[in-house]
């Protein structure tokens, strides 16, 4: 060995052992911080306690929001029935109300209202009970001159006493269908508890798609004004219509029984004070009445207009519909 490289050997035994002694130095400074951190730690820390099982969170929060079952949402959407009417429109002359030979004369006798070509087409129930009989004058609606052709539809009680009536105003509902170029019949409804009369039209509904529309409106007992709207269900089988106040909220409803030849309807009022209110009630009962003969009126209709545009034929109202044309006022002084 040279001396370059025994001189080169001794110093790299030199860094090792220098590395070596150091390396220990640091080994032995770590041990003593262990030492001096080990009386400190000896203890482990606690833990923290563990929360209370009745917190204040699942207290408030949990029933706040959780959300109701379906079956409670159901319930909030179901309106209540104050009132329940049933309409029974029949399909024959053959019903036990009309058996008897002198019946129509004992009913004449009765009252006046009851004419000799009054036939007896339905019943009417409130509520479970019997609380009249439905009436057609059969002759004025069997004319043969549509422009003669009217309307008159009357409620009796069960003992025979004229409750009310409704007219189809032929005048009115010429012009009416005239102005918006479809039928648009008009009715007047006459009450025995008043000498007011109720007036039902159709209108015209825009657009014409979303189906057909009736309004009505008069002073109750309080001599409060009551505006509503009969509108009709487009999509559903039978004659479904839905009557509105005026701030558009939905107080009853008018249920066609799908498939019934004669017609059956089930009216439910949803507002206490109208399911009270004879007149409100008794004009559901009469426009229900009308809509067994709603396709023939609007026929009756067109065939009057279209009659009355290619002659030059006049319109002559009968005397009991034009005396609905005079002034109250007048009358009154």
């Amino acid at each position: 060995m040279s001396f370059e490289e025994n001189k080169q050997y001794e110093e790299e035994k030199k860094e090792e052992s220098q590395f070596t002694s150091e390396l220990q130095d640091a080994i032995e400074e770590q041990r003593e911080e262990i030492v001096k951190q080990e009386p400190v730690n000896e203890k482990e820390p606690e833990p923290e306690p563990e929360p209370e099982p009745e917190e204040v969170k699942e207290e408030t929060v949990a029933p706040v929001k959780a959300a109701p079952p379906v079956e409670e949402k159901k319930k909030k959407e179901e309106r209540i029935s104050y009132s329940h009417i049933d309409v029974d429109l029949w399909r024959t002359k053959m019903h036990k109300e009309e058996w008897g030979i002198r019946l129509d004369a004992q009913r004449a006798q009765k009252d006046r209202q009851w004419t000799r070509d009054m036939d007896a087409i339905g019943t009417v129930k409130v509520d479970g009970e019997d609380y009249g009989l439905l009436a057609i004058r059969e002759n004025l609606w069997k004319g043969k001159d549509p422009l003669e052709r009217r309307f008159v539809m009357k409620l009796f009680s069960p003992s025979g006493y004229w409750r009310a009536s409704i007219e189809r105003l032929q005048g009115e509902s010429f012009a009416n269908s005239h102005a918006t170029k479809e039928p648009c019949p008009a009715y007047v409804c006459i009450f025995k508890h008043t000498r007011n009369l109720f007036r039902i039209r159709r209108l015209s509904h825009f657009p014409r798609f979303q189906g057909q529309i009736f309004g009505f409106s008069y002073l109750d007992e309080n001599d409060k004004f009551q505006s509503f709207v009969i509108d009709d269900k487009r999509l559903r089988l039978g004659s479904d219509w839905v009557i509105k106040n005026i701030h558009n909220k939905v107080i009853a409803k008018i249920n066609g029984k799908f498939l019934n030849v004669g017609g059956r309807f089930k009216i439910d009022i949803f507002e206490e004070k109208l399911a009270k209110d004879k007149t409100f009630y008794n004009m559901l009962i009469l426009f229900s009445s009308t809509l067994r003969f709603y396709r023939n009126i609007k026929k009756n209709i067109k065939k009057s207009l279209k009659e009355l545009k290619i002659s030059d034929t006049e319109v002559k109202l009968d005397d009991s519909e034009s005396n609905l044309y005079l002034n109250p006022r007048k009358l009154s002084i």
